[in-house]
Protein backbone atom coordinates (compact mmCIF):
# COMPACT_ATOMS: atom_id res chain seq x y z
CA UNK A 1 0.00 0.00 0.00
CA UNK A 2 1.12 3.88 -0.43
CA UNK A 3 -0.31 6.74 0.44
CA UNK A 4 -3.66 6.81 -1.55
CA UNK A 5 -5.99 9.98 -1.06
CA UNK A 6 -9.41 9.64 -2.37
CA UNK A 7 -11.01 12.79 -1.42
CA UNK A 8 -13.50 13.87 -3.99
CA UNK A 9 -12.94 17.80 -2.82
CA UNK A 10 -14.87 18.50 -6.22
CA UNK A 11 -18.18 16.83 -5.05
CA UNK A 12 -17.50 18.07 -1.72
CA UNK A 13 -17.35 21.67 -2.80
CA UNK A 14 -20.49 21.78 -5.19
CA UNK A 15 -22.40 20.76 -1.76
CA UNK A 16 -20.68 22.27 1.10
CA UNK A 17 -18.10 24.37 2.08
CA UNK A 18 -16.60 22.28 4.89
CA UNK A 19 -15.97 18.53 5.50
CA UNK A 20 -13.98 15.85 7.86
CA UNK A 21 -10.62 14.45 6.37
CA UNK A 22 -10.13 11.16 7.55
CA UNK A 23 -6.54 9.53 7.40
CA UNK A 24 -6.55 5.78 8.54
CA UNK A 25 -2.84 4.18 8.66
CA UNK A 26 -1.14 2.04 11.48
CA UNK A 27 1.94 4.03 10.72
CA UNK A 28 3.70 4.78 14.30
CA UNK A 29 4.59 8.49 12.46
CA UNK A 30 0.68 9.66 12.13
CA UNK A 31 0.11 12.05 15.10
CA UNK A 32 3.22 13.61 13.71
CA UNK A 33 2.31 13.79 10.34
CA UNK A 34 -1.84 14.80 10.92
CA UNK A 35 -0.33 17.19 13.36
CA UNK A 36 1.77 19.15 10.18
CA UNK A 37 -1.00 19.04 7.75
CA UNK A 38 -3.19 20.90 10.01
CA UNK A 39 -0.45 23.45 10.28
CA UNK A 40 -0.31 23.56 6.83
CA UNK A 41 -3.45 24.03 6.17
CA UNK A 42 -3.65 26.98 8.60
CA UNK A 43 -1.20 28.69 6.78
CA UNK A 44 -3.08 28.17 3.12
CA UNK A 45 -3.77 31.86 2.22
CA UNK A 46 -4.86 33.47 -1.13
CA UNK A 47 -5.98 36.87 -2.30
CA UNK A 48 -10.03 37.82 -2.24
CA UNK A 49 -11.88 39.89 -3.92
CA UNK A 50 -11.24 42.83 -2.18
CA UNK A 51 -7.20 42.71 -2.39
CA UNK A 52 -7.40 41.02 1.08
CA UNK A 53 -5.14 38.19 2.77
CA UNK A 54 -7.82 35.00 3.39
CA UNK A 55 -7.18 31.58 4.31
CA UNK A 56 -9.50 28.76 5.74
CA UNK A 57 -12.47 29.69 8.12
CA UNK A 58 -11.09 26.80 11.17
CA UNK A 59 -9.22 23.50 10.78
CA UNK A 60 -9.52 21.40 14.10
CA UNK A 61 -6.62 19.93 16.24
CA UNK A 62 -6.74 16.46 15.19
CA UNK A 63 -8.92 14.13 16.51
CA UNK A 64 -7.56 10.25 17.71
CA UNK A 65 -9.25 7.43 17.35
CA UNK A 66 -7.99 3.48 16.66
CA UNK A 67 -6.49 3.13 13.49
CA UNK A 68 -7.56 6.85 12.43
CA UNK A 69 -7.26 10.60 12.86
CA UNK A 70 -9.31 13.38 11.55
CA UNK A 71 -9.29 16.80 10.90
CA UNK A 72 -12.36 19.21 10.56
CA UNK A 73 -11.73 21.90 8.32
CA UNK A 74 -14.20 24.67 7.08
CA UNK A 75 -12.60 26.32 3.79
CA UNK A 76 -13.75 29.44 4.84
CA UNK A 77 -13.32 32.16 1.94
CA UNK A 78 -10.74 30.24 0.33
CA UNK A 79 -10.92 30.38 -3.83
CA UNK A 80 -11.74 26.93 -4.85
CA UNK A 81 -8.76 26.00 -7.19
CA UNK A 82 -6.66 26.39 -3.48
CA UNK A 83 -9.34 23.61 -2.22
CA UNK A 84 -9.04 21.66 -5.54
CA UNK A 85 -5.17 21.43 -4.79
CA UNK A 86 -5.66 19.80 -1.50
CA UNK A 87 -5.44 16.35 -1.76
CA UNK A 88 -2.10 16.85 -3.88
CA UNK A 89 -0.31 18.32 -0.69
CA UNK A 90 -1.61 15.96 1.39
CA UNK A 91 0.18 13.57 -0.16
CA UNK A 92 3.19 15.51 -0.20
CA UNK A 93 2.84 16.15 3.27
CA UNK A 94 2.32 12.36 4.36
CA UNK A 95 5.41 11.83 2.39
CA UNK A 96 7.61 14.41 3.78
CA UNK A 97 6.58 13.40 7.08
CA UNK A 98 7.79 9.22 5.99
CA UNK A 99 4.50 8.00 6.02
CA UNK A 100 4.92 5.24 3.76
CA UNK A 101 1.00 3.59 4.42
CA UNK A 102 -2.02 5.55 4.77
CA UNK A 103 -5.63 6.25 2.60
CA UNK A 104 -6.72 9.39 3.05
CA UNK A 105 -10.70 10.18 2.21
CA UNK A 106 -13.85 11.88 3.50
CA UNK A 107 -15.09 10.51 6.84
CA UNK A 108 -17.84 8.37 5.72
CA UNK A 109 -21.16 9.43 7.68
CA UNK A 110 -22.30 7.16 10.87
CA UNK A 111 -24.69 4.94 11.54
CA UNK A 112 -27.36 7.77 11.98
CA UNK A 113 -30.05 6.34 9.87
CA UNK A 114 -29.84 2.83 10.69
CA UNK A 115 -30.00 4.58 14.46
CA UNK A 116 -33.58 6.05 13.84
CA UNK A 117 -35.45 3.59 12.22
CA UNK A 118 -35.45 1.61 15.82
CA UNK A 119 -38.75 2.89 17.08
CA UNK A 120 -39.61 3.50 20.75
CA UNK A 121 -36.79 3.17 23.31
CA UNK A 122 -35.77 3.75 27.18
CA UNK A 123 -33.78 6.71 27.65
CA UNK A 124 -31.58 7.85 30.74
CA UNK A 125 -30.85 11.22 30.84
CA UNK A 126 -27.49 12.41 33.05
CA UNK A 127 -25.74 15.88 34.34
CA UNK A 128 -22.84 16.14 36.25
CA UNK A 129 -22.25 18.84 39.04
CA UNK A 130 -21.44 21.98 37.32
CA UNK A 131 -17.99 23.05 36.63
CA UNK A 132 -16.44 26.64 37.31
CA UNK A 133 -17.18 29.86 36.39
CA UNK A 134 -20.92 28.42 36.70
CA UNK A 135 -20.51 25.70 39.45
CA UNK A 136 -18.39 24.22 42.09
CA UNK A 137 -17.02 20.96 40.42
CA UNK A 138 -13.47 20.64 39.54
CA UNK A 139 -13.41 20.50 35.81
CA UNK A 140 -12.41 17.04 34.43
CA UNK A 141 -11.45 15.04 31.49
CA UNK A 142 -12.58 12.46 30.83
CA UNK A 143 -15.47 13.89 32.40
CA UNK A 144 -16.79 11.52 35.68
CA UNK A 145 -19.66 10.22 33.40
CA UNK A 146 -17.88 8.57 31.38
CA UNK A 147 -17.12 5.53 33.80
CA UNK A 148 -20.76 6.08 34.37
CA UNK A 149 -21.50 5.23 30.44
CA UNK A 150 -18.89 2.73 30.60
CA UNK A 151 -20.04 0.73 33.53
CA UNK A 152 -23.82 0.53 32.03
CA UNK A 153 -22.76 -0.48 28.62
CA UNK A 154 -20.73 -3.47 29.07
CA UNK A 155 -23.94 -4.29 31.78
CA UNK A 156 -26.72 -3.98 28.97
CA UNK A 157 -24.81 -5.76 26.11
CA UNK A 158 -24.73 -9.49 24.85
CA UNK A 159 -21.28 -11.07 25.82
CA UNK A 160 -20.24 -10.87 22.15
CA UNK A 161 -21.55 -7.65 21.35
CA UNK A 162 -19.02 -5.92 19.38
CA UNK A 163 -18.09 -2.24 20.48
CA UNK A 164 -17.76 1.14 18.12
CA UNK A 165 -17.50 4.58 18.70
CA UNK A 166 -19.42 7.59 16.98
CA UNK A 167 -17.33 10.82 16.38
CA UNK A 168 -18.47 13.78 14.09
CA UNK A 169 -20.58 11.14 11.94
CA UNK A 170 -17.79 8.70 11.65
CA UNK A 171 -18.00 4.88 13.04
CA UNK A 172 -15.04 3.56 14.44
CA UNK A 173 -14.81 -0.28 15.90
CA UNK A 174 -13.31 -0.19 19.81
CA UNK A 175 -11.99 -3.27 21.70
CA UNK A 176 -14.04 -3.87 25.44
CA UNK A 177 -10.67 -2.60 26.91
CA UNK A 178 -9.90 0.21 24.45
CA UNK A 179 -13.11 1.78 24.71
CA UNK A 180 -12.48 3.82 27.76
CA UNK A 181 -9.34 5.04 26.52
CA UNK A 182 -10.20 5.83 23.29
CA UNK A 183 -13.23 7.65 24.31
CA UNK A 184 -11.27 9.63 26.85
CA UNK A 185 -8.76 10.51 24.38
CA UNK A 186 -10.92 11.90 21.94
CA UNK A 187 -13.04 14.02 24.81
CA UNK A 188 -9.76 15.56 25.34
CA UNK A 189 -9.55 16.79 21.59
CA UNK A 190 -12.74 17.43 20.57
CA UNK A 191 -14.85 20.97 20.27
CA UNK A 192 -16.05 21.60 23.54
CA UNK A 193 -19.81 20.93 22.71
CA UNK A 194 -19.60 17.75 20.45
CA UNK A 195 -20.42 14.63 21.98
CA UNK A 196 -18.78 10.28 21.21
CA UNK A 197 -21.91 7.93 21.41
CA UNK A 198 -20.20 4.35 22.26
CA UNK A 199 -22.63 1.63 20.19
CA UNK A 200 -23.04 -2.11 21.62
CA UNK A 201 -23.66 -4.86 18.37
CA UNK A 202 -24.35 -4.47 14.21
CA UNK A 203 -28.05 -2.32 15.25
CA UNK A 204 -29.41 -5.35 13.69
CA UNK A 205 -31.35 -6.89 16.68
CA UNK A 206 -31.56 -4.06 19.10
CA UNK A 207 -30.18 -0.35 19.80
CA UNK A 208 -27.91 -0.26 22.89
CA UNK A 209 -26.09 3.30 22.84
CA UNK A 210 -24.05 5.71 25.63
CA UNK A 211 -23.18 9.33 24.43
CA UNK A 212 -21.02 11.01 26.74
CA UNK A 213 -20.28 14.90 25.75
CA UNK A 214 -22.39 18.22 25.72
CA UNK A 215 -20.22 21.03 27.05
CA UNK A 216 -17.90 18.28 28.97
CA UNK A 217 -15.94 20.00 31.53
CA UNK A 218 -18.13 22.66 32.51
CA UNK A 219 -21.89 21.18 32.03
CA UNK A 220 -21.41 16.96 31.67
CA UNK A 221 -24.27 15.62 30.34
CA UNK A 222 -24.90 12.03 28.73
CA UNK A 223 -27.42 9.74 27.73
CA UNK A 224 -28.08 6.19 28.07
CA UNK A 225 -30.48 4.75 25.01
CA UNK A 226 -31.92 1.09 25.05
CA UNK A 227 -34.77 -0.19 22.05
CA UNK A 228 -35.52 -2.73 20.45
CA UNK A 229 -36.21 -3.90 17.00
CA UNK A 230 -40.40 -2.76 15.46
CA UNK A 231 -41.61 -4.45 19.17
CA UNK A 232 -43.68 -3.51 21.60
CA UNK A 233 -43.48 -0.57 23.66
CA UNK A 234 -44.09 -2.54 26.62
CA UNK A 235 -40.92 -4.07 25.58
CA UNK A 236 -39.07 -1.01 27.49
CA UNK A 237 -40.61 -1.67 30.79
CA UNK A 238 -37.33 -3.94 31.74
CA UNK A 239 -34.97 -1.60 30.39
CA UNK A 240 -36.11 1.69 32.27
CA UNK A 241 -35.91 -0.56 35.20
CA UNK A 242 -32.38 -1.24 34.75
CA UNK A 243 -31.24 2.35 33.45
CA UNK A 244 -32.97 3.46 37.29
CA UNK A 245 -30.95 0.98 39.11
CA UNK A 246 -27.86 2.16 37.15
CA UNK A 247 -28.45 5.66 37.85
CA UNK A 248 -28.83 4.96 41.43
CA UNK A 249 -25.83 3.30 41.78
CA UNK A 250 -24.13 6.35 40.70
CA UNK A 251 -26.31 8.90 42.30
CA UNK A 252 -23.31 10.34 43.76
CA UNK A 253 -22.14 11.81 40.56
CA UNK A 254 -25.37 13.33 39.33
CA UNK A 255 -26.47 16.96 39.57
CA UNK A 256 -29.62 15.41 37.81
CA UNK A 257 -30.88 12.25 36.24
CA UNK A 258 -33.99 10.78 34.92
CA UNK A 259 -35.33 8.08 32.95
CA UNK A 260 -38.16 8.08 30.54
CA UNK A 261 -39.67 6.34 27.37
CA UNK A 262 -39.21 8.17 24.67
CA UNK A 263 -41.52 7.86 21.13
CA UNK A 264 -38.71 7.15 19.05
CA UNK A 265 -35.30 6.96 18.74
CA UNK A 266 -33.99 10.26 16.94
CA UNK A 267 -31.38 12.08 18.79
CA UNK A 268 -29.34 9.26 20.51
CA UNK A 269 -26.45 10.46 19.45
CA UNK A 270 -26.79 13.76 21.12
CA UNK A 271 -26.90 13.94 25.26
CA UNK A 272 -29.46 16.68 25.11
CA UNK A 273 -33.23 16.28 26.52
CA UNK A 274 -35.86 17.70 23.47
CA UNK A 275 -39.32 18.30 24.26
CA UNK A 276 -41.68 15.64 22.56
CA UNK A 277 -45.17 15.49 22.28
CA UNK A 278 -47.80 13.02 24.42
CA UNK A 279 -48.97 10.25 22.77
CA UNK A 280 -52.25 11.86 21.31
CA UNK A 281 -50.10 14.87 19.33
CA UNK A 282 -51.74 17.33 21.54
CA UNK A 283 -50.14 20.69 22.00
CA UNK A 284 -48.32 21.10 25.13
CA UNK A 285 -46.62 23.81 27.56
CA UNK A 286 -43.04 24.31 25.90
CA UNK A 287 -40.36 22.77 28.06
CA UNK A 288 -36.88 24.68 27.61
CA UNK A 289 -33.23 23.27 28.05
CA UNK A 290 -32.13 24.05 31.46
CA UNK A 291 -28.97 22.73 31.21
CA UNK A 292 -26.91 25.50 33.00
CA UNK A 293 -29.34 25.22 35.51
CA UNK A 294 -29.50 21.49 36.07
CA UNK A 295 -28.52 21.80 39.51
CA UNK A 296 -31.74 23.56 40.45
CA UNK A 297 -34.32 22.83 37.49
CA UNK A 298 -35.20 20.04 35.54
CA UNK A 299 -36.46 19.71 31.72
CA UNK A 300 -39.42 18.28 32.51
CA UNK A 301 -41.33 15.61 34.63
CA UNK A 302 -40.53 11.98 34.09
CA UNK A 303 -41.28 8.59 35.41
CA UNK A 304 -37.77 8.51 37.59
CA UNK A 305 -35.62 11.29 38.28
CA UNK A 306 -32.26 12.31 40.53
CA UNK A 307 -32.77 15.23 42.69
CA UNK A 308 -29.82 17.09 44.33
CA UNK A 309 -29.86 19.48 46.96
CA UNK A 310 -30.73 22.94 44.84
CA UNK A 311 -33.80 20.66 43.54
CA UNK A 312 -34.69 19.99 47.03
CA UNK A 313 -34.04 23.72 48.38
CA UNK A 314 -36.40 24.51 45.56
CA UNK A 315 -39.12 22.63 46.59
CA UNK A 316 -39.33 23.44 49.81
CA UNK A 317 -37.98 19.61 51.09
CA UNK A 318 -38.76 16.12 49.88
CA UNK A 319 -41.76 15.96 47.54
CA UNK A 320 -44.21 13.18 47.84
CA UNK A 321 -43.27 10.42 47.30
CA UNK A 322 -39.48 10.73 47.14
CA UNK A 323 -36.70 8.43 48.90
CA UNK A 324 -33.50 10.40 50.22
CA UNK A 325 -30.20 9.59 48.81
CA UNK A 326 -26.96 10.11 50.42
CA UNK A 327 -25.51 13.64 49.85
CA UNK A 328 -28.42 15.88 49.94
CA UNK A 329 -30.30 14.03 47.17
CA UNK A 330 -33.26 12.37 46.64
CA UNK A 331 -35.03 9.64 44.12
CA UNK A 332 -38.67 10.15 43.09
CA UNK A 333 -40.35 7.38 40.65
CA UNK A 334 -44.13 8.85 39.24
CA UNK A 335 -46.21 5.71 38.65
CA UNK A 336 -45.18 2.31 37.07
CA UNK A 337 -42.68 2.09 33.66
CA UNK A 338 -45.38 0.98 31.91
CA UNK A 339 -47.89 4.30 32.31
CA UNK A 340 -45.14 6.37 30.80
CA UNK A 341 -45.09 4.11 27.78
CA UNK A 342 -45.95 5.39 24.31
CA UNK A 343 -49.72 4.89 23.96
CA UNK A 344 -50.51 3.63 27.56
CA UNK A 345 -53.88 5.55 28.41
CA UNK A 346 -52.40 6.87 31.48
CA UNK A 347 -49.34 8.38 29.95
CA UNK A 348 -50.81 12.02 30.31
CA UNK A 349 -52.27 11.27 33.82
CA UNK A 350 -48.88 10.29 35.14
CA UNK A 351 -47.03 13.79 33.13
CA UNK A 352 -49.33 15.86 34.84
CA UNK A 353 -49.08 13.93 38.49
CA UNK A 354 -45.11 14.29 37.99
CA UNK A 355 -45.65 17.99 36.91
CA UNK A 356 -47.47 18.77 40.32
CA UNK A 357 -44.96 17.29 42.57
CA UNK A 358 -41.69 18.95 41.12
CA UNK A 359 -43.86 22.47 39.76
CA UNK A 360 -40.79 23.90 41.96
CA UNK A 361 -38.19 22.77 39.66
CA UNK A 362 -39.89 23.87 36.24
CA UNK A 363 -39.91 26.90 34.84
CA UNK A 364 -41.22 28.31 31.12
CA UNK A 365 -38.78 29.56 28.40
CA UNK A 366 -38.50 33.48 29.84
CA UNK A 367 -37.68 32.00 33.32
CA UNK A 368 -35.24 29.61 32.04
CA UNK A 369 -33.72 32.65 29.45
CA UNK A 370 -33.78 35.21 32.70
CA UNK A 371 -32.07 32.50 35.14
CA UNK A 372 -29.55 31.46 32.42
CA UNK A 373 -28.50 35.11 31.80
CA UNK A 374 -28.00 35.53 35.97
CA UNK A 375 -25.96 32.39 36.18
CA UNK A 376 -23.85 33.98 33.15
CA UNK A 377 -23.06 37.14 34.38
CA UNK A 378 -22.54 36.00 37.69
CA UNK A 379 -20.14 33.84 36.60
CA UNK A 380 -18.36 36.26 34.35
CA UNK A 381 -18.92 39.34 36.19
Amino acid sequence: MAVVVVLDIDETLREQHSLTIEVRSDDAGMPVAVAAIRRTLLRLEATGAAGEPVGPAFVSTPITLPGAQLLVIDFGPLPAEHVLAIPELLVQQLRDAGVRDALVSVARRGPSRDIEEFGASARAYLRGPLGAPFGDAPCRLPPPLLDVALDWLHAERAPADELSAVVLGVRVPLTADAAGSATAAVLSTLPTATAVTLLSGDLTNRLVAATVGGYHEVLPAAAFTVAPPHADPADLAGPMHRLRDRLRAHSGLLAWAGVNAEPDSRRVTTPQWSQRLPSDGKPVTRRPGVEMLANELIPDAMWYQILSAGHLDRLGGLPPGATPLPGRRAELTVGDAEQWLPGNPDALAVLARGRELLAGCLVDEAQAWQMTADRIRNATG
